[in-house]
Formats: C-alpha cells, structure tokens, sequence
C-alpha cells in the first residue's frame, strides 16, 4: 500500500507497523540460521526499532495493546544483547591485540579467550531462547495488534485516529529531538559518562523515528539520517570503550599492564569525544532539527 504524507494515521500506522514486522522477522529467521554478528546486530536494531514504532504509534491504538506488544519484542531485544556486546569486545580486544607486544598483549589475549568461550555459551543459551519464544505464535500475536488500532474508540490520547500522517509525524519527530536537545548541554562535558549515554540512547530513538517516516522527508532523508548516524555511531563508539575498559579493570591485571591498556583505551575515547564535539559545532542537533521540519 502507497503511503503519503495525506494518508490518515490510522492507516499509516496498520501499513508502516505490518513493514516493521515482517523485517523484524525476516531478520530473525536469518539471525537463528546463521549467528553470524552481523544478523545478530541487525535483528536487534529491527527489534529496536519496532518497539519504537508501536510508541510512535501508541495514540492509534489501545494502550493495553501497544504494553503488550513492546513486551513481546522486547524478549528478542534482550536476548540479544549479551551476545552483541561480547561480539563487540571480541572485535576491539582482538584488534588491539595486533598491536601490543609484552605481557600487555598476552593478558589481551587471555581476555580474548574468554571472550570467545563466552560467546559459545551465550550462543546456545540465544538458539535455546528464541526457539522458546516461538517466531510464528510471536508473529501472529504481533499481526493481530497492528491490524487492529483504536479507530471508534479511540484511547484518551486527543489524536485524533483521522489526521494526516504528516501532521501527527511532524509533533512526534519533535518530541524526540526535543529530548535529545535537551541532554545536550550536559554531555558537552568529556567526563560526564552518564549524560552521554543518556544522549547515545536519545539519538538512537530519534533515529528509529526518522527511520520507520523516511518516506516523508523524500530525498532529504539519505542526508538527514547519515547526520543522525555520525552522532549515533560516536556516541555508541564512546559508550563500547566505557564498556571495555570496565572490562579491564575487572581483570585483575598487574597494575603496569592494565595502565598500558586502559591509557589506549582512553586515548581512543578522547578522540571520539573530540569528532562528538566536531558534529555539534558543524551540524548542530538545532540545524537538523530544522531541515526535517521542512522536508516533512
């Protein structure tokens, strides 16, 4: 069905959920057939991104179906991450393997190491859950939901089910980058960690937004969402070498050697940092903001 910025919201959202769900399970087919890391990585950003739909398009609906719903995803969201995140490590220890020479690199193997038999054991525990969740029961519910929003008995939300997409989608775009701006300021600061994860999870949410409406903006959207992922992809970067170098510190390695190796790692997060305040000063959040408003 074609989608345009006239189309009301009620149907707009049947049409763009019933996409997101046939990639959310398109890509769990693949994920459980190959546990390869990049179908892993991609079955969790779909998995992220439907969720994101059903709070997109939560006013369409019963609030009872849309908790239900993200409930459901959220499982598969879950499971994935422990596998993701050690797949994640596995890539940078072993790359900074190539290069450490010592004892440094003999405890980054060690690392490694356990890395990789850990990700065996989270390997079977992943087929053993998603075989549990059972797809094709998963799917059906999820499909009952979409084709079902709220049209005369709308939820106590003040849309109304009959208004443009265009003119809904442009107050939701809002109301995330709005959120996003405002951890801004905060995760300016390098050593404020927290604000910065907070920002990475923002930006990831106004991604997924721009994402599943991407045919609203037309052929502005490659130009707007590559902005969006330069942000998204620093952020991230910052946040997996926090992330490592928790890892490190609970080693137990001789002090010499974890100084070596932490002191990579932090000169890898400062430069990340440095292209983080580059984006804000060449593309401000306020300027993208702004080129959405008047592609929509």
């Amino acid at each position: 069905m074609r989608i345009s910025g006239h189309t009301p919201l009620w149907i707009a959202a049947r049409a763009l959920l019933a996409g997101r769900v046939d990639d959310f399970f398109d890509r769990w087919r693949r994920a459980a057939e190959t546990f390869d890391p990049e179908d892993i990585h991609d079955l969790r950003v779909s998995s992220r991104r439907l969720r994101e739909g059903f709070l997109l398009f939560a006013a369409a609906y019963r609030p009872e179906s849309v908790r239900r719903a993200a409930r459901g995803v959220r499982k598969v969201t879950r499971l994935l991450g422990a596998l993701r995140n050690t797949d994640e490590a596995l890539v940078f220890f072993r790359r900074m393997a190539e290069t450490a020479a010592g004892s440094a690199g003999r405890h980054l193997a060690r690392i490694i190491a356990r890395h990789e038999d850990l990700r065996r054991e989270q390997r079977r525990q992943l087929r053993r859950g998603l075989r549990e969740l059972d797809p094709r029961r998963t799917r059906e519910a999820l499909a009952r939901i979409v084709a079902s929003p709220a049209l005369f008995s709308p939820p106590p939300s003040g849309i109304d089910p009959f208004t443009t997409i265009a003119a809904f989608a442009a107050d939701r775009l809002r109301e995330r980058l709005d959120h996003v701006l405002a951890l801004v300021p905060d995760a300016c600061r390098e050593a404020d960690v927290e604000a910065q994860h907070r920002l990475r999870i923002a930006v990831k949410h106004y991604r997924y937004r721009l994402e599943i409406l991407s045919f609203l903006p037309g052929d502005a959207f490659a130009a707007l969402h590559a902005a969006i992922k330069a942000y998204q992809d620093v952020l991230g970067t910052m946040h997996d070498l926090d992330v490592f170098a928790g890892i490190v510190r609970h080693e137990g390695l001789p002090s010499a050697d974890e100084c070596v190796i932490l002191t990579h790692i932090a000169g890898e997060r400062h430069r990340q940092f440095a292209l983080f305040a580059g984006l804000l000063a060449e593309t401000p959040f306020e300027a993208i903001g702004e080129q959405v408003r008047r592609a929509l």
